[in-house]
């Protein structure tokens, strides 16, 4: 973190330390300073359009490489294919260290994103009404401070402590600073969603579309307050948006259109992060998760597969869903070895070969991938981290941990009928309809980076329990006190003189 910040630093802050001469600290005319650089609303919106950049990775190869190695790996549900690195393996295996590339990529990634947030907020916060209109800065602060809120969850989900960032570092010397208590990084989190949902629209224009909304911040300002278990205050946020009306959302018919790029910022879409085909100064702003995701013989590169855990979950509840097969989830989310499965034209076995245990994702993957490795293979597809069946399933068990069971009922029932799954049974008291949540969080929404991070939410004897009964390589290697959270990156030990 420290050398981003440091070389951001030097780029933005006048050189005035260890020199009295004029002609040494005075500005140059035709160079830009932060202070110089915020003069329309123009500059404000570019300035923000570095923070949206820097959530979707800084590398179209993070977007797997490193997000969905950090996201998934963990998982008792993935584990990595036949082609993979070794920190990759090491992330699954739980042999990783200080100096996995992979984790320490992802933290550098988020504090790089923070610095750029807080340059927003103050910034842009302190532009007058003669440069800006007062409606524009408002926003743009307000997304920026919902971005904020963004990172330091993902950073928090990951690390046990972190270091919060609040504001944009102005001096060498603020760059070296301790570990925050969690509590203190959840309260600004909270608090910048919360103002965020005060300013943002409901619904942005068209040129705007997929920015952060008044929906999103509420919905992620209450799936804040589910990870710290206050159920009660959660299911109030998520009741703005499934009862009250504050946003319209809805299921969207077609499950697999989340994800195969045919459908993107849809009516389920609460916030997912923008990718496109097109480059931009010669840079790709799209990824390769078709490529990560889809086995060789599909013509991907085999990064990632799904342990047999994930099938048997499908599979759990039988054949009963109303087409008399399994779960349709199943089918739109996984290759496997199944009469009913498609592997585009082909039959499984035909793909795989008889008798093939393999668990392919078919979230994410493309059809039809070009034999040569060129920029068609450049994914435009946007990754969904917030859907509104999400939204639905946690607003479920918030009323089942603070309300009564029968109030949650409906809203899993909603999730399950699009899966073409029966209804709950009536009748469930609070331990059964807490297993039936964790069921469907696990189908619907399989390989989304939701799995390991609600296993541990949900305590660590459950964490420990599917780690070690997950049956994928590695998986004895799990130690709660070592591999629940990421040891904090040797980079930043060695950097930061307040560590």
């Amino acid at each position: 973190m420290k050398k981003y910040i440091y070389y951001s630093l030097l780029a933005i802050l006048p050189f005035t330390w260890g020199c009295e001469d004029d002609f040494l600290t005075t500005t140059p005319d035709d160079k830009l300073t932060v202070e110089a650089f915020y003069r329309n609303v123009t500059d404000a919106e570019s300035a923000l359009a570095t923070v949206y950049a820097q959530i979707g990775a800084a590398d179209r190869w993070d977007v797997t490489e490193v997000n969905f190695v950090v996201e998934h790996f963990r998982s008792d549900m993935c584990m990595p294919g036949p082609d993979r690195y070794a920190d990759w393996t090491a992330i699954s295996t739980f042999t990783n260290t200080a100096g996995n590339s992979r984790s320490t990529v992802y933290w550098e990634d988020a504090y790089r994103g923070l610095n750029h947030a807080n340059q927003v907020i103050e910034k842009v916060g302190g532009m007058t009404d003669d440069k800006i209109q007062p409606e524009d800065r408002e926003r743009i602060v307000a997304e920026a401070k919902f971005l904020r809120g963004f990172l330091h969850f993902r950073l928090l989900n990951n690390w046990d402590k972190v270091i919060l960032q609040e504001a944009a570092p102005t001096s060498e010397e603020d760059l070296a600073k301790p570990l925050s208590e969690r509590e203190a990084v959840w309260a600004l989190m909270e608090q910048d969603f919360k103002d965020a949902a005060e300013v943002l629209p409901v619904a942005h224009e068209k040129s705007k579309l997929g920015r952060a909304t008044k929906g999103a911040a509420i919905a992620f300002h209450g799936k804040a307050l589910l990870h710290q278990g206050k159920f009660s205050d959660a299911a109030k946020e998520f009741k703005k948006i499934v009862e009250d009306g504050v946003a319209s959302y809805d299921l969207v018919d077609n499950f697999m259109s989340n994800f195969d790029g045919s459908n993107e910022n849809n009516t389920e879409s609460v916030f997912e992060i923008q990718y496109s085909s097109v480059r931009v100064n010669g840079r790709h702003i799209g990824h390769v998760t078709g490529k990560f995701t889809s086995a060789p013989e599909t013509g991907g590169w085999g990064n990632i597969e799904a342990t047999q855990n994930m099938v048997s979950e499908f599979k759990s509840e039988g054949m009963i869903a109303s087409t008399g097969k399994y779960d349709s989830r199943l089918y739109a989310t996984l290759f496997f070895d199944d009469p009913d499965v498609d592997v585009f034209g082909q039959s499984f076995e035909e793909v795989f070969g008889v008798g093939s245990e393999r668990a392919i994702f078919r979230k994410f993957t493309l059809s039809n991938i070009p034999e040569n490795e060129n920029t068609a293979w450049y994914s435009s597809q946007n990754v969904p981290v917030m859907r509104y069946a999400d939204v639905l399933l946690m607003y479920a068990e918030a009323l089942n941990e603070s309300s009564t069971v029968e109030a949650a009922k409906p809203f899993i029932d909603e999730v399950r009928e699009r899966a073409d799954m029966p209804a709950l049974p009536t009748g469930l008291n609070q331990e059964q309809m807490r297993s039936r949540i964790m069921h469907e969080r696990a189908v619907e929404l399989a390989y989304e980076g939701h799995r390991f991070f609600d296993l541990r939410r949900w305590g660590t004897s459950v964490l420990d329990d599917k780690m070690k009964n997950s049956g994928k390589p590695g998986a004895d290697n799990f130690k709660l006190d070592s591999h629940a959270y990421f040891p904090i990156p040797e980079s930043e030990t060695n950097s930061n003189g307040a560590l």
